[in-house]
């Protein structure tokens, strides 16, 4: 049977490494747009060169333009994936309208808002034509809820998780990316910590951390639907907290810079220097190495009620890091052909092996690290100010040794 899946955004950042991910799926036909007919166009071209037989085609879309519904509507798609973003003002108006359709859904989006709202704005419709919506098939909540279920599995208890992402520099970004980020950094984000919902600034802070195999990098808190949706899914009883880390000094402190300027009213709005920022990538790029990490740091009590920490930690190489957020979406792809997914919409929720499945050795390497009460950390850097502690205690110990 073949089937139509229709990708929205496909000549994107991650649109078109999402295309080239679903081109390798036997018996479906893929549907490339755009909002630009001669960029969708090229793409499927480009795509269809290096996967003779796949079924590839394209057109041009605009979410925006209502007309463009009924293009797309006409196709008769059986799947829609949406990959355009940024998800921060999106509605919900064209996943209603491709659900009534007749359509199944998937997107990746991340923004906080509109996950938390997608259950109950589909919910019913999905289950009423017996079709399967998922939101957030990405890093984040998909893959990194996905490791916090793997992590703690027969755990008596979860205190806190910690999730980090280190991109690498290299890699080209688009300007929906930066705007996104852009939208909320300066402005109160929602957290959890000390076991209630409290409230810190995007990209207000910075904290070093080092991962073996990548270095030193320093985190800054972003927003994401992990501190709404981790601590009632897993009962986590005191902190869930998600960091960003950017390979470039210059961008990170330049982003914190511009946080501080917001959260003090010394700048009214940061978005607008969304294509200036995008165009100075092009020069700290050059700096930069194409390796990045994404941690995820659980600690709790275990199956024997022993205090355990338990880390994973996914290196990526070779450029292969931006592959990493559309892998959800390719797995529930795969779910979905194969009839495992139950009718309804909720956020991607889906076994942490079927998206590693679709990792591909030796440019993704995922080690796990549980450590017991009394046992020694291997971890050897985690999050916060180790190095340098261990720096400070040593130098106050030589100091103390001379007098």
């Amino acid at each position: 049977m073949l089937r139509r899946i229709l990708l929205i955004g496909a000549t994107g950042f991650f649109g078109r490494r999402l295309a080239e991910h679903l081109a390798a799926i036997d018996s479906i036909e893929l549907v490339l747009t755009s909002r630009d007919d001669v960029r969708a166009c090229s793409v499927a071209q480009a795509i269809g060169d290096t996967h003779p037989s796949a079924r590839i085609d394209a057109m041009a879309f605009d979410r925006d333009d209502r007309l463009g519904f009924e293009r797309l509507i006409k196709l008769s798609p059986w799947l829609v994936i949406d990959a355009s973003g940024p998800f921060q003002s999106v509605s919900y108006d064209l996943a209603r309208a491709v659900l009534n359709a007749g359509a199944h859904w998937i997107d990746l989006a991340d923004a906080r808002d509109y996950l938390l709202g997608f259950a109950t704005a589909l919910d019913p419709i999905a289950r009423r034509k017996g079709l399967v919506a998922r939101a957030g098939a990405s890093s984040t909540p998909a893959l990194s809820a996905a490791v916090v279920e793997d992590l703690t599995r027969h755990w008596q208890r979860l205190d806190s998780v910690d999730i980090a992402i280190m991109p690498g520099g290299a890699g080209r970004v688009g300007t929906a990316v930066i705007r996104a980020i852009l939208s909320y950094a300066g402005t109160a984000i929602e957290t959890y910590r000390e076991g209630a919902r409290a409230e810190i600034t995007g990209w207000g802070s910075a904290q070093r951390t080092c991962v073996p195999g990548l270095g030193v990098r320093y985190l800054s808190p972003v927003e994401t639907a992990d501190a709404a949706l981790l601590p009632e899914h897993f009962d986590v009883t005191s902190r869930v907290a998600f960091y960003a880390g950017l390979e470039s000094r210059l961008e990170q402190f330049g982003l914190l810079l511009l946080a501080k300027l917001k959260q003090h009213g010394f700048i009214r709005s940061i978005e607008p220097l969304a294509p200036m920022l995008h165009s100075a990538r092009r020069v700290t790029g050059l700096l930069a190495s194409d390796r990045g990490a994404m941690t995820v740091d659980c600690a709790g009590l275990d199956a024997d009620g022993q205090q355990v920490s338990a880390r994973w930690c996914l290196l990526a190489e070779s450029g292969a890091g931006p592959n990493v957020p559309l892998l959800p979406a390719v797995a529930l792809t795969r779910a979905l052909i194969h009839g495992d997914m139950q009718p309804g919409a909720d956020i991607a929720l889906l076994p942490l092996q079927a998206i590693e499945a679709e990792m591909q050795a030796p440019a993704l390497k995922i080690t796990r690290t549980v450590i017991k009460a009394g046992e020694h950390n291997s971890f050897e850097c985690g999050l916060g100010f180790k190095p340098r502690a261990k720096r400070r205690n040593a130098a106050k110990r030589a100091e103390a040794a001379r007098l």
